[in-house]
């Protein structure tokens, strides 16, 4: 699982995958987050800077983890995606649900 960084500050926690969000990439990233759960860690930002793409398995995956994070009093947000993410999310309309940053420092203020 070495394709997707974490750190934490505070109570935030970041995830940096640099993988695609599809295949196997979709069942590496649910681990990690569910691994975060696990930890009580329900506020996660996700920077999308180095992701090339997402499929609807990982749209599918991501709604389903937003949805627990914000059972739990979290949520989801995503940070800094490339323009072919950025348009996916744009033509799925889940950049409706998601809360969408272009960095990851405004991501992390508007848990403030």
């Amino acid at each position: 699982m070495g394709k997707i960084r974490k750190s934490k500050i505070g109570v935030l926690t970041y995830l940096e995958p640099n993988i695609p969000i599809a295949n196997e990439g979709v069942e590496e990233l649910k681990e990690v987050i569910e691994e975060c759960f696990l930890n009580n860690e329900f506020k996660i930002i996700l920077n999308f800077h180095y992701v090339p793409y997402i499929d609807s398995k990982g749209l599918e995956m991501l709604l389903q983890i937003l949805e627990e994070a914000r059972k739990k009093g979290g949520s989801i947000k995503i940070a800094d995606p490339n323009p072919v993410c950025q348009d996916i999310l744009i033509a799925t309309r889940l950049n409706t649900i998601f809360e969408i940053y272009p960095g990851q420092d405004q991501a992390g203020r508007s848990f403030l």
